[in-house]
Parts: structure tokens; sequence; C-alpha cells
């Protein structure tokens, strides 16, 4: 059961406790702060970078065997430019993952449906997408997440199985949180920073720099203008077939 549960995060903690009861035995109080410092850090890099997988199994790669990617978009559903989207990924007979926010659903729960409707997942991005989720207590987190269960199924009639916490951060009560609800955390392996870079080249050309088959495309429907999203979607997807990759669903690349 140990081998199960023992984290990155906690094999970090044990070899800084480790560390730090030297330091104190040598009476190096230099060496005690530099133990510190080390491990704040690692806990810093670990909560902000997905890929670290510090404190739990963050799935952020798919299945390497295939020349294969997935797409996924955050933040939705956006009356504003999802619809352009679905259009768009119905006529090129691509099939997506939307991580959405239960309180946009809750706003345009037809939208929802469609999204499911047309073949693609609809996954759970907390209810209030706060900037403060990283630093919900257990209960609070648990509040958001089945929250959003709830009134995704309500909308669409299929229960997510898959979270993605807002901007990637973690920490062990995430995990905890989400095993507790039957959910596979979900992170990335390509994004195109969509909602800080503006030119659909420049955002391309940076998922491109990070492709490779079982890649999870990080890309955002919500807040975002459906004119930018159209061209930059549009422009990905013919980059990706000139290169050779095929993308499918992310259930399909994860299995």
């Amino acid at each position: 059961m140990l081998r199960r549960t023992l984290t990155n995060y906690h094999i970090t903690a044990i070899a800084a406790a480790l560390l730090a009861v030297m330091a104190l035995a040598l009476g190096s109080t230099a060496m005690f702060g530099a133990v510190m410092l080390a491990f704040l850090t690692v806990v810093g890099f670990g909560a902000a970078i997905p890929q670290l997988s510090l404190f739990g199994p963050f799935v952020c790669r798919g299945n390497v065997s295939r020349r294969c990617v997935a797409l996924t978009f955050d933040d939705g559903p956006d009356a504003r430019s999802t619809p352009a989207l679905l259009d768009l990924l119905r006529e090129r007979s691509v099939v997506a993952a939307f991580f959405c926010v239960g309180n946009r659903v809750a706003t345009h729960p037809g939208l929802a449906a469609r999204i499911v409707g047309e073949g693609h997942l609809l996954e759970n991005h907390t209810y209030s997408h706060s900037k403060a989720t990283n630093l919900f207590s257990v209960g609070r987190l648990q509040l958001e997440l089945a929250r959003t269960q709830t009134v995704i199924q309500q909308a669409t009639g299929t229960a997510p199985l898959l979270y993605r916490p807002p901007m990637g951060l973690s920490n062990p009560r995430a995990f905890r949180v989400a095993r507790s609800l039957g959910l596979t955390v979900v992170g990335w392996s390509a994004r195109g920073l969509d909602t800080k870079i503006t030119e659909p080249e420049r955002i391309v050309a940076r998922i491109e720099r990070r492709l490779e088959p079982g890649a999870i495309i990080l890309l955002h429907d919500g807040n975002i203008p459906a004119e930018r999203l159209i061209v930059t979607v549009k422009m990905l997807l013919d980059r990706l077939r000139t290169l050779g990759y095929d993308v499918v669903r992310l259930d399909q690349l994860l299995a």
C-alpha cells in the first residue's frame, strides 16, 4: 500500500527532512537553510509544472506508439467563441476534449450538450476557475469539483472522468480530491500560451516546437476572440497534417 501512495513529493520531503536533521546535528545553519530553500524551490516548481508530477500521477502525455496527438481546450464553454470552434472541428472531422468551467456550463447548458453531442469530451475544470484554487482546503476543492461534476452531468447526461486544475497548478489535495471522485488529473505537453500570445503564427510555432507522438495540446476557447481562435486552430490543423500527425480524442490517446 505504501508504494501506491508514495509520491515524488513524499520522497522529496523525506530526503529534505533527513538532510535537515543532518545539518542540525552538524550545527550547520547554512546547510539547514540551503536544504529548506531547495525544498521550497522544488515544491514551487512542482506546483506550477504539471510535467514534474511531484504530487501525484499528472497525465501529460498519451500513447507514443502512434503518430497521434490530442487537442484540448480550456475555460469554456464560451458563447462568443465555442460555437465557431465546434463548427470548424465538425468541418474538419476532428474531435477534441473541452475542460469546462462549471459555472459556465450552468450558464450555457445547451452549448455544453452540443459539445458532447458532437462527439467531444467535456471534462472538469473546477466550478469557479478561481486563481486561488491551489490554496483551497480539501473541503472547498471537493465542493468545486463535485459541483462541476453535477452540472456537467445534468447538462450532458455524462459525468467527467478527467480533471485539469486551473492554470495547471496542483498540490497533494488536488490529487486526493480527484481520486475520491474517480477523476484522472490531466495536464499537457504542448501549449501555445494563447491567453498571452495573440499572433496565431507564434502560437502554432510554439506548439510545434513541443510536438511529439502522444502530445496533449493545450489551447483555450474561453475568453479568446472567435476570429483569432479559428485562425489559430485552422493553422494548427493544417500544420499537424503536413507533419503527418493524426488528431484523436484524448481518451483514445490515453488508452
